[in-house]
């Protein structure tokens, strides 16, 4: 049948009930406002009561009256047929999955603080995924490394941190394995249980500020597991690219030394001097057979902060001749001490 205007919208009945507590009496309540007896449905012990004048109960109003009353001890609820209930909504706990289109729901629908860590699997982590996101992202980071986990994005549009197995990280990655730093006179800086097998080449990169009238040469013994040091048996080949002297390059080496050069002598005499350097250390934790060279390849400059020119760059490969000891870590030393600042971090690289 044709009608004017909207198409109504869809709607889920339900009849109202009201439950009755029982006592030696004919005459109850009702919820509702009834027109007659026939608006309503009784049941008294699981039957159903049968209507009108001379029958089981009649009604009228929001009076209820029984032809005959009850005990305490029985049941009795009525079923407002002539009043049901719609609505738009479907009923609570009435919707399931499969009333849910695939990708319905999005996260403008999920208000920010529904989903937290305790709705969240400790293994949702997928080892094959590089687009995993780790379930702590709630949680302040520290490291760039968590657990065999390393950070590869850290996108505020995104709000999420994205971590990978560092068996899918791409070669040359760097994991950060330890950082130390001071603003005081340091004669040396170690680092113990640093190296192992798990990686074959580690990055060391320093930072120290020098004062003014000092001259320092960086040197290095490899660690032991006991934490003692290796002494005996470096060998070093240094070439240093200079400015402001008659010499362009000057080359130095040495061998069967107690110690490895990383550094020559930092001439101070314009002022402070800042110096960076890099290391790529190659396998200081692995042993092949009876012997293993392990050896450092270094390159840095340092630069006068009086005139802002860089002063000179190094350039030193140093070693230790095949030993059969895995080295566990590294100590890094400044033969005069006098250094104002540094910072040395160290990373494994993935390869």
């Amino acid at each position: 049948m044709p009608y004017i205007g909207n198409t109504p919208a869809e709607k889920y009945a339900a009849f109202d009930v009201q439950y009755f507590t029982t006592s030696a009496t004919a005459s109850y309540t009702l919820d509702h406002a009834v027109a007659n007896e026939l608006d309503i449905r009784l049941v008294i012990n699981n039957v159903i009561q049968e209507p009108g004048s001379g029958k089981a109960y009649t009604a009228s109003g929001t009076t209820l009256t029984l032809s005959a009353a009850t005990a305490g001890t029985d049941t009795m609820y009525c079923v407002y047929t002539a009043k049901a209930s719609q609505t738009v909504n479907p009923p609570a706990g009435s919707v399931g999955t499969s009333q849910l289109a695939d990708d319905a729901v999005t996260t403008i629908k999920i208000n920010d603080d529904a989903v937290n860590s305790a709705k969240l699997s400790s293994t949702a982590v997928d080892n094959t995924n590089t687009n995993s996101t780790l379930i702590t992202a709630q949680t302040a980071k520290t490291s760039l490394v968590d657990a065999d986990k390393f950070l590869i994005s850290d996108s505020a549009a995104s709000g999420a941190l994205k971590y990978v197995e560092k068996q899918y990280l791409p070669s040359g990655a760097l994991v950060s394995v330890g950082s130390q730093s001071g603003t005081v006179d340091v004669a040396n800086v170690t680092f113990d249980n640093v190296f192992s097998d798990t990686y074959t080449r580690y990055m060391m990169m320093v930072d120290y500020m020098l004062p003014a009238s000092a001259n320092v040469e960086m040197r290095y013994n490899w660690r032991k597991s006991d934490s003692s040091d290796q002494t005996g048996g470096y060998t070093y080949t240094g070439l240093e690219l200079r400015q402001g002297t008659t010499d362009e390059y000057a080359a130095s080496s040495g061998g069967a030394t107690n110690s490895g050069v990383l550094t020559h002598n930092i001439q101070t005499g314009n002022g402070e001097h800042g110096v960076r350097a890099l290391f790529d250390i190659y396998r200081p934790g692995t042993v092949d057979g009876n012997a293993t060279m392990h050896y450092i390849v270094g390159r840095g400059t340092y630069r006068s902060y009086d005139n802002d020119a860089v002063q000179a760059a190094h350039f030193y490969v140093s070693s230790n001749n095949y030993n059969t000891t895995a080295f566990t870590g590294i100590k890094v030393y400044f033969n005069s001490g006098n250094v104002n600042s540094y910072k040395i971090r160290m990373y494994g690289v993935i390869t």
